[in-house]
C-alpha cells in the first residue's frame, strides 16, 4: 500500500533538528538529519568520535524533540566485562517471595537504545545486540520477544494502528585507542550510517561554554511533548510509513546496484557505462578493495537517499518534485552509508604520516570516488546522459555542506 507525503508530515521532519537546537545542541544539524532518516527507515547509526563531543546528550535531545520523553531512551555503558544478559534480560526469581523465575527486561528495551562505546566491550557482547538490530526482538533462553509493539491510537481525529519505534545509536571511540575492539563485520554491516562526529567549531565552542555557565535549562520535554505520547508515536509512524513508501528512480536505483556489483568485481552486472568510465571504474577498484558491499549496503544506500530527500531537500510547497531530489539525497549519504562496510589496502607511501583521521579521510574519499566513478552516463529511460556529471555537482556540494 502506498502513503502520500504530506506538507504537514514536511513541516513535521523540519521542526525536529530546529527542536534539537533549541536542546541547547549546537552545530548537530547534519547529524540529527542522519538520525532522523535511520529513525524513519527503521535504521540504526554509529557515532564516531572522541569523548566530550555530545554524543550521549544528543540522543536525549532527539527524544524530547521527538515527543518520545525521556522514558524512551536506554542507555548501556559497553565495558569488557559486560554480558549479553546484561543487555537483553534474564530470567530472575520473583519478587512475590515464591519460587518462580519471571523475566527482567534488560535496557535494550527502549525505543531508542544509546550503546555508549560499543566497542569497549568484548566480540561476544556486542554479537548480543546481532538479533535486536537485524529482527528487532530478542530471544531470551529460547523465548523470542519483540522490541516493537503495535498500539492503537486516535490522531487527527482518526484512529490509527501505529508501531513504536527501534533504533540503536552506537558510540564507539576511534580504534586506535586503548582498550577497543573492532566490530564484527555482521554487526557493523547492521548500522545504516557511521557518522564522525567532528571537533566543533571556535563559535560553537563558545556557546557550549556559555551554556555550561548559565544557570541550569529548563528542558522543553512537556513543552514540545505537550503531544501526548500516543500523538508523538503516531506522527512518526506516519511520517515513516509516508516517506518509505517513496520510489527511486531507476537512474538512481542503476546507480546503488553498479557501486555495489563493482566494489565485488561485479562488471557484467554495471550497466549504462561508456566504454570509456567503465574501463575507469575497473582500473579504480582493481586489486583496492579487501572487504566490498553486501545486499545489505544497498538497500541502506536506498532508503537513506530517499529519507535524505524527505528530510533535508523537500520542500513543503513543492513535494511534487520530491521524485527528482533523491540523486542528491545518494550524494548526501553515500559515504556515511559506506565508510563502515568497505575495507581497502591502503597506500601508506600516499598518506599524511602522523596525520590524525589520515587513514578515514583517505576511505571516505575513495568511497567518493567509487560511487562517481560508478554513476551511469548513458541515457537511462526518461534520464538524459550526463547524470554522472549531474551527480558529481551534487557530490561535490552535499559533502561541503553536511560533513557527516
Amino acid at each position: 500500500m502506498s502513503y502520500d507525503l504530506r506538507r504537514g508530515d514536511i513541516d513535521y521532519l523540519r521542526s525536529i533538528p530546529a527542536a534539537v537546537h533549541d536542546q541547547q545542541m549546537y552545530g548537530m544539524e547534519p547529524v540529527v538529519k542522519a538520525l532522523l532518516v535511520a529513525l524513519l527507515s527503521g535504521g540504526h547509526v554509529l557515532l564516531e568520535g572522541n569523548p566530550g563531543l555530545g554524543k550521549t546528550a544528543l540522543v536525549r535531545a532527539l527524544s524530547l524533540a521527538l515527543g518520545l520523553g525521556r522514558d524512551a531512551v536506554g542507555r548501556i555503558q559497553f565495558t569488557p566485562d559486560l554480558m549479553p544478559a546484561d543487555i537483553t534480560g534474564t530470567l530472575m526469581p520473583a519478587e512475590d517471595g515464591s519460587r518462580r523465575l519471571e523475566f527482567k527486561a534488560g535496557p535494550i528495551f527502549h525505543q531508542l537504545l544509546l550503546a555508549d562505546e560499543i566497542n569497549r566491550a568484548t566480540p561476544k557482547t556486542q554479537a548480543a545486540m546481532l538479533e535486536a538490530m537485524a529482527e528487532y526482538q530478542v530471544t531470551v533462553l529460547g523465548e523470542t520477544k519483540p522490541l516493537r509493539a503495535w498500539s492503537d491510537v486516535t490522531f487527527d481525529g482518526r484512529r490509527e494502528r501505529v508501531r513504536s519505534p527501534f533504533m540503536v545509536m552506537a558510540t564507539q571511540n576511534p580504534i586506535d585507542q586503548d582498550g577497543t575492539y573492532d566490530l564484527p563485520e555482521a554487526q557493523s554491516d547492521r548500522f545504516m550510517f557511521k557518522i564522525l562526529m567532528q571537533m566543533p567549531g571556535a563559535g560553537v565552542i563558545g556557546q557550549i561554554m556559555d551554556k555550561e555557565l548559565a544557570p541550569p535549562h529548563e528542558p522543553m520535554a512537556e513543552a514540545v511533548a505537550s503531544l501526548q505520547a500516543d500523538a508523538a508515536l503516531a506522527r512518526l509512524h506516519l511520517a515513516s510509513r509516508a516517506v518509505m513508501s517513496l520510489k527511486l528512480s531507476a537512474v538512481v536505483k542503476t546507480h546503488i546496484v553498479n557501486i555495489v556489483q563493482a566494489s565485488n568485481g561485479g562488471f557484467d552486472h554495471v550497466a549504462n557505462l561508456s566504454e570509456k568510465r567503465m574501463t575507469a571504474l575497473r582500473a579504480l577498484v582493481g586489486t583496492k578493495i579487501t572487504y566490498p558491499f553486501g545486499p545489505r549496503a544497498a538497500a541502506s544506500l536506498a532508503k537513506a537517499a530517499v529519507g535524505w530527500a524527505a528530510v533535508d531537500l523537500a520542500r513543503p510547497d513543492s513535494i511534487e518534485l520530491l521524485p527528482g531530489l533523491e540523486r542528491c539525497g545518494l550524494a548526501a549519504v553515500v559515504v556515511p552509508v559506506l565508510r563502515h562496510r568497505l575495507k581497502i589496502r591502503h597506500d601508506y607511501q600516499d598518506l599524511e604520516l602522523g596525520s590524525a583521521g589520515a587513514e578515514a579521510r583517505a576511505l571516505d574519499d575513495y568511497i567518493a570516488a567509487l560511487a562517481q566513478a560508478a554513476a551511469p552516463d548513458l541515457s537511462h529511460g526518461d534520464e538524459p546522459r550526463g547524470y554522472d556529471a549531474r551527480f558529481a555537482a551534487d557530490l561535490a556540494s552535499m559533502r561541503a555542506l553536511n560533513p557527516l
